[in-house]
């Protein structure tokens, strides 16, 4: 595929954002192309393999910074990006997250507001049919872990997800497993199975297995021309566009504007994680682990916003309805010296009895996790992604603390008996490399149009200038929607 490739637009990334940016373009009669490092994978293909084609381009590409701490940092090269592992939590910021400054003098306020927002969340919400949207999908029922905490933990609801509660398009109804993590019967929004209309656009030229190596400036440095990336061959591509959207990861994105010479203060800085914590809570009495509908279906946001986020870290709660995993405690029993009935009989006593709570925090965007180059290159010849990521600050530890507290505080009349964190998942959030904002402290502006490259634009959660403790994907896709009419209208 060596050779020219030419359209109105560039986009960088077939993730969520990159697709729905595509679509705005095609339905308004552009050409696009979209490149994409890894390879396509069918639904079926990753149910029985994995999400990623075995390709040079899909070979995770980081390292960790001399003298940080490893971070087990989650994310996928092929057509579909992250929608291709992440849970299907589809919940909408809180305007309190959006101006923590004005709010509580911490932080920053995000250059938009939730009103000029709250449109485009509705269109995401129907782009990714999510149930228990405002005037969407029905939610799910709630499983019967979420009505024993429900009354204890107001104000509690029934969890967006982007799993239909009915049928939309070529997705079915969620089929109620409540185990699963890459759903079963593909009702989870992808990409792959809710922007066919993209796919098989006439407009769009898909380029897998091509990695963009640099963007190309005109000789005023102030818009870009074209983008330099190499095929599955590792031969040469030259990519001509009027106008360039990066919507690849927090790692990709910046890694891609420095490598092409346009570093400013904040680009790569501010990374953020979700760092999840896991928080089982045994309680007196059965409460029903492993019913419900799907995976997650409620969540309290009693702990998310207040004037202690002035002081720490807010915190969404949701519980996990396949329950704990009883392996540990059958371990733990073996190791002990018991055996036989009396085990399997007090591991299954552990799992009926337990409430396993999955915890969102947030932290203060901190300079010092960021995303840079390294001297050593990777299979393609391009520079590894070194990330620094310390350890969270005291306002994200003291929100765990205070969250953990009232959690047990609350739900005492169900007896606690005993409350235990555990490992929890973590490096699939991918966030803040290239910020909103103006100024040093910024990479792009409210429109995601880069403040230096006036034809360039980063769409993802790398512009989130401060993060929230909610799931990111809604807003991600909330914002690609609305850069990609801008960058339609400009065109057009």
């Amino acid at each position: 595929m060596s050779g020219v490739l030419a359209a109105d637009v560039a986009v960088v990334g077939s993730g969520i954002s990159g697709m729905l940016v595509a679509r705005a373009c095609l339905q308004a009669g552009l050409e696009v192309v979209v490149l994409e490092r890894g390879g396509l994978r069918t639904h079926a293909e990753q149910v029985a393999g994995g999400l990623e084609a075995d390709v040079d381009g899909a070979r995770h590409n980081h390292e960790t910074a001399p003298g940080t701490p490893a971070y087990p940092w989650d994310y996928v090269y092929g057509v579909g990006g992250s929608s291709l592992h992440w849970s299907g939590h589809a919940p909408r910021l809180q305007p309190e997250d959006l101006r923590m400054h004005s709010t509580h003098g911490i932080m920053e306020d995000w250059p938009i507001g939730y009103e000029a927002l709250e449109p485009f969340y509705e269109r995401a919400e129907a782009a990714l049919a999510v149930a228990a949207a405002p005037g969407g999908q029905p939610a799910h029922p709630l499983s019967p872990m979420d009505r024993v905490v429900a009354p204890l933990l107001e104000p509690f609801s029934a969890l967006p997800q982007a799993r239909p509660s009915v049928p939309v398009g070529r997705r079915p109804a969620c089929c109620g497993a409540a185990v699963c993590a890459l759903c079963p019967v593909d009702s989870r929004y992808s990409v792959l199975n809710a922007c066919e209309d993209v796919l098989e656009h006439p407009g769009l030229h898909l380029a897998t297995e091509t990695v963009a190596a640099r963007l190309q400036l005109d000789g005023t440095g102030r818009r870009a021309v074209g983008v330099d990336a190499l095929d599955r061959r590792r031969e040469p591509v030259q990519v001509r566009a009027r106008t360039f959207v990066l919507a690849a990861s927090g790692f990709e994105n910046p890694a891609l504007l420095l490598r092409s010479g346009l570093e400013r203060p904040a680009t790569g800085r501010y990374l953020f994680d979700h760092q999840h914590r896991t928080l089982w809570l045994r309680v007196r009495d059965p409460v029903g682990a492993g019913e419900g509908h799907t995976i997650s279906t409620g969540y309290s946001t009693a702990l998310l916003e207040g004037e202690f986020r002035a002081r720490h870290s807010g915190a969404l709660a949701v519980l996990f309805n396949p329950g704990i995993p009883v392996v540990g405690h059958v371990a733990d029993a073996l190791l002990a010296g018991s055996a036989g009935p009396a085990v399997r009989a007090e591991a299954a006593d552990a799992w009926r009895r337990t409430l396993p709570f999955d915890l969102l925090l947030e932290d203060h965007p901190r300079p010092e996790r960021r995303v840079t180059l390294s001297s050593r290159r990777d299979a393609l010849g391009l520079p590894l992604v070194r990330v620094a990521y310390p350890p969270p600050s005291a306002y994200e530890e003291d929100g765990h603390r205070a969250a953990v507290a009232e959690i047990v505080r609350r739900l005492e009349p169900l007896g606690v008996e005993a409350a235990e964190e555990r490992p929890a998942p973590a490096g699939a959030h991918l966030l803040g490399t290239c910020r909103m904002g103006a100024g040093d402290q910024a990479v792009v502006d409210s429109d995601l149009r880069h403040l230096d490259v006036e034809n360039l634009f980063v769409a993802g959660g790398s512009a989130f200038p401060t993060y929230s403790p909610s799931h990111p994907t809604l807003t991600i896709a909330a914002l690609a929607i609305r850069a990609g009419e801008r960058v339609a209208a400009e065109l057009a």
